[in-house]
């Protein structure tokens, strides 16, 4: 049983030192995301979170990552993917994805999972 253990334990040492991670945060350069509409960013993945700020339409910022958050219903749209923009000063702030040009990740790759952020 020991031996069993061992070689797991091992495994588990050789994997978490190869730098290989499910999770791993996406890395700079991160990419543009641009707005369709006005969009409030929020401290949080919901409506009920502050807001932070507003981005007008037709602005373009960086778009760090996704997750899912509340699914929010506006322009006869349904979604629950929030994308964390860049505050420049490490904030968490989330704007729904509804309101940013492409796929329901505002073209952000499926690989820019926001994980643990």
């Amino acid at each position: 049983m020991r031996f069993v253990l061992g070689i797991l334990l091992s495994a588990a040492a050789l994997f978490a030192g190869s730098g290989v991670a499910l999770a791993d945060p996406p890395l700079p350069p991160y990419p543009e995301v641009t707005t369709w509409a006005d969009v409030n960013v929020r401290t949080c993945e919901a409506t009920s979170c502050p807001i932070w700020k507003t981005i007008p339409a037709g602005t373009s910022t960086i778009g760090i990552c996704w997750t899912r958050g509340e699914t929010v219903h506006a322009h006869g749209i349904y979604n629950n993917i929030w994308i964390k923009v860049s505050g420049m000063d490490g904030g968490r702030y989330m704007a729904s994805a509804i309101f940013f040009v492409g796929d329901e990740r505002a073209n952000l790759p499926y690989e820019n999972d926001c994980g643990g952020h």
